[in-house]
C-alpha cells in the first residue's frame, strides 16, 4: 500500500475514501476494477461517509428528548385511537 497516499488522505480528512481504498487494497479487489471504476468507487464511499456524518450531526444537533423507533409505538386498544 502506498503510505504517502494513505497519509495524505488522512490529512485531507477523506476518511470514506481512505477506508474504501484501504479495504480494496487489503482484499485484493483492485484487479477487478478499471481505473475509472476504482476512482468512482472510492469517491462514492467518500460521498456516502460525508452524507452519513451530516445526518448523524443533524440528529445530534436536534437534541431530541426521546430516541424512538417504529417498534416502540404502542398500538394497544387501551389507547382509544380512532384509526
Amino acid at each position: 500500500m502506498n503510505e504517502s497516499t494513505v497519509t495524505k488522505m488522512k490529512q485531507m480528512k477523506l476518511y470514506g475514501m481512505f477506508n474504501a481504498f484501504k479495504t480494496a487494497i487489503e482484499s485484493g479487489k483492485t484487479d477487478h476494477y478499471t481505473l475509472d471504476q476504482f476512482v468512482s468507487m472510492i469517491i462514492d464511499a467518500e460521498w456516502d461517509e460525508r452524507y452519513n456524518r451530516r445526518i448523524e450531526r443533524s440528529i445530534t444537533n436536534a437534541k431530541f428528548h426521546y430516541k424512538s423507533n417504529i417498534e416502540s409505538i404502542n398500538f394497544d386498544v387501551s389507547r382509544n385511537l380512532d384509526r
